[in-house]
């Protein structure tokens, strides 16, 4: 309850601009579920929008809530390990206010990136490199910043990165943030697949026998091992 921001301002400065914003664009300017022929070979994906099923007051909530599920265990998990206890580095020097910060600043921009690059249709050189990009500024950042000793967050990473608990607790918050949201989607993916996500598995897997999906001319088709003969006749259109 007191008046201290507990993260450094320029983390909070950072973070919608640099740490988090290279995923984002990418997501927004390249990511589709598939090409634009498919969709007009499909057009049942677009009865999704029609019907405003993407923008339901729930999914709202939903996603107000698992923010806050996922703001909570990335604090607390760090908060655990220095609570009543006393996490230093091979120097001796002990965790302060903006060390401590550290922990869940590069834990919250992983998870930010990782969800984005998660939810995209399709994982890229782009998307791949976008949220390497976000997650490599933000540790390169904290390492330039604390070498000067006149900054609030001098000598974090001296006293963070060095240690077991920043490391292990970076990957365990963002294991468990991330969890329910993927378990949900994995779930409803394989138990009631929306027609977006059918036509996917069409367009990824070849499956002629759901119906004819459109490929490009020179683009060879994998059919499964155990295709029937019958279906393996199916051929790309050339239109």
């Amino acid at each position: 309850f007191s008046a201290n921001v507990f993260y450094d301002l320029s983390y909070l400065q950072l973070y919608n601009v640099v740490f988090t914003v290279a995923p984002v664009v990418i997501l927004g300017c390249v990511d589709k579920p598939f090409n634009y022929k498919t969709a007009m070979t499909y057009v049942a994906v677009y009865m999704d929008g029609i019907r405003n099923r993407y923008f339901k007051w729930w999914r709202y909530y939903a996603y107000f809530v698992d923010g806050i599920y996922q703001s909570v265990v990335i604090f607390f998990t760090f908060y655990l390990f220095n609570y009543k206890s006393t996490v230093a580095n091979s120097n001796g020097k002990v965790w302060g206010n903006s060390d401590f910060s550290t922990g869940p600043t590069v834990a919250v921009v992983v998870a930010a990136s990782l969800c984005v690059g998660l939810n995209s249709w399709q994982w890229n050189w782009m998307m791949g490199a976008a949220v390497g990009f976000s997650i490599t500024v933000c540790f390169v950042y904290i390492a330039i910043a604390s070498q000067f000793k006149y900054f609030t967050v001098g000598g974090s990473a001296n006293a963070v990165f060095v240690t077991i608990e920043f490391w292990f607790g970076l990957v365990l918050s963002v294991v468990v943030a991330l969890l329910p949201r993927f378990s949900v989607r994995a779930w409803q993916k394989m138990n009631k697949p929306r027609d977006l996500d059918i036509i996917r598995e069409i367009k990824v897997m070849h499956r002629p026998w759901y119906g004819q999906v459109f490929v490009e001319p020179d683009e060879e088709v994998q059919f499964p091992p155990d295709t029937p003969k019958k279906h393996r006749k199916w051929m790309p259109r050339k239109d």
